[in-house]
């Protein structure tokens, strides 16, 4: 444990690279878990299930818009320095989980035509999170942050 925090110190605190940090764990858990709800809800042992309004079923990558609009906005605030920290760190967490949610369904909104349902499991889902994935780490081993 004392080697996690002497790397986390020196890599990533050091460098500034918190912010950072967080976006990817929120990318990579809002991710893992809409792609477990989604598995539940089709083996019929949803425990949420998915959300319709009206007939029409919103999908995740909706809230991922909305989440990405509220973290842009957040950091246009002129908030006071104490809460800079707060509210960096806030708007990092709101950006990584709604860019997973967005980038967890580029497969399903690549492959959708007018009328008939595009496939959520595409491959092109999966290369989309590994690219993403693999930019989130290629920043945090290579670019100095803030």
């Amino acid at each position: 444990m004392k080697a996690v925090g002497r790397f986390y110190g020196r890599y990533i605190r050091g460098n500034g690279k918190e912010t950072l940090l967080w976006a990817f764990i929120a990318f990579a858990s809002s991710v893992g878990i809409s792609r477990l709800i989604a598995l539940d809800t089709e083996k019929g042992k949803a425990i949420f299930g998915y959300l319709y309004i009206k007939g029409y079923h919103i999908h995740h990558f909706y809230w991922g818009i909305l989440l990405l609009i509220l973290s842009n906005w957040m950091t246009l605030i002129k908030y006071k320095r104490l809460y800079k920290r707060t509210f960096k760190g806030m708007a990092s967490i709101m950006f990584g989980g709604g860019l997973g949610l967005i980038v967890d369904e580029f497969g399903l909104l690549l492959t959708m035509e007018f009328g008939i349902k595009g496939n959520y499991w595409a491959p092109q889902s999966y290369y989309a999170i590994g690219v993403v994935s693999s930019l989130f780490l290629v920043c945090l081993l290579f670019l100095r942050a803030d």
